[in-house]
């Protein structure tokens, strides 16, 4: 009998440490609550309405045109600087220092060229002002938000139309 028992003994005991605990089921439950949650995000949020753009106020447009002039007074003297500036600079008669006068001239020329195209800009928004058009975008003809009148006022587009433009290289 002692083997019999022995046997019986040797068999439960290979069949207990056999046996394998549960598997955990917390991570399936947290992936299934995960899971669940996805669909809830994937509905589609409420669209958002752009606030409308109110006009600018007569106080506003005077502000606004005051820095006008004052941009224009102040490129325009610039502009005359510059050319003053070229013509009293005397010619000179090394190499190098005929270089470096010439890539100076192309620096100046370049920045005139930008304070020139500034200038135009600004003098096209003073006579909008003046047509009671200023404010509006020249491609979409919607108002042009405020922040940015105020950041830039000689701006010509809104934000959407000046980043469509820059994305396509107009």
């Amino acid at each position: 009998m002692k083997k019999i028992k022995k046997a019986v003994v040797k068999a439960a005991a290979k069949k207990a440490p056999a046996k394998k605990a549960p598997a955990k089921k917390a991570p399936v439950k947290k992936a299934a609550a995960h899971a669940a949650a996805k669909p809830a995000a994937a509905k589609p949020a409420a669209v958002k309405k752009a606030p409308v753009q109110e006009a600018l106020t007569k106080n506003e447009l005077a502000e606004i045109a005051a820095a006008l002039s004052e941009m224009k007074v102040d490129i325009s003297k610039n502009v005359e600087d510059k050319k003053t500036y070229d013509m009293l600079e005397p010619e000179v008669g090394d190499s190098i220092d005929q270089a470096t006068q010439s890539l100076d001239k192309e620096i100046l020329f370049e920045l005139s060229d930008n304070e020139r195209k500034i200038l135009r800009d600004v003098d096209a928004a003073l006579r909008k002002m003046e047509k009671g058009t200023y404010g509006y975008c020249e491609h979409c003809k919607k108002a042009i938000e405020k922040k940015r009148i105020k950041a830039l006022p000689s701006a010509r587009y809104c934000m959407a139309c000046q980043c469509g433009s820059e994305r396509s290289g107009l």
